[in-house]
């Protein structure tokens, strides 16, 4: 394994790109397909060396209300909890959410347990009539759709 460090010039170029496209991401924006916040996600959340869990929360126009990162675990594990996702989603008053995880081992493919995960979070949400659009999977610079891809 080699270690790069990273000097102040090259963390402020990477914190400044980061903001640029954090612009994108932002309260108001409305989003049309995966590609729309594909950049966002990979940037923020694909080097991570642990696991995270996050919901883009959105009204009935598709723009983005909030972003959270709801869920921080370990090397290969995070608990997702559907309940807090609703209760978010009720503090928001979204009507659609994009769920967002990541994969430090670098492999994009979902696990049987993603899968079953989605799932139950859709049916939760359902109960209060909230959109699950898609679910997400940042893999260092790879990103996936398990929408998009037939995994649910």
């Amino acid at each position: 394994m080699t270690i790069v460090t990273i000097n102040e010039h090259d963390l402020d170029i990477i914190n400044q790109a980061k903001a640029i496209i954090a612009k994108y991401i932002h309260t108001g924006k409305k989003l049309c397909c995966p590609n729309d916040v594909k950049d966002y996600f990979i940037l923020n959340f694909g080097l991570y060396e642990y696991e995270m869990f996050g919901v883009l929360y959105l009204n009935q126009q598709n723009q983005v209300i909030k972003f959270e990162e709801l869920f921080r675990g370990t090397i290969n594990e995070t608990s997702v909890y559907p309940r807090e996702i609703a209760k978010q989603t009720l503090i928001y008053n979204a009507l659609s959410v994009i769920l967002v995880h990541n994969h430090p081992s670098g492999e994009c493919k979902p696990s049987q347990q993603d899968i079953r995960l989605t799932k139950k979070i859709e049916q939760v949400l359902s109960l209060i009539d909230v959109t699950v659009l898609d679910h997400f999977i940042v893999a260092k610079h790879n990103f996936l759709s398990l929408k998009k891809n037939g995994y649910y």
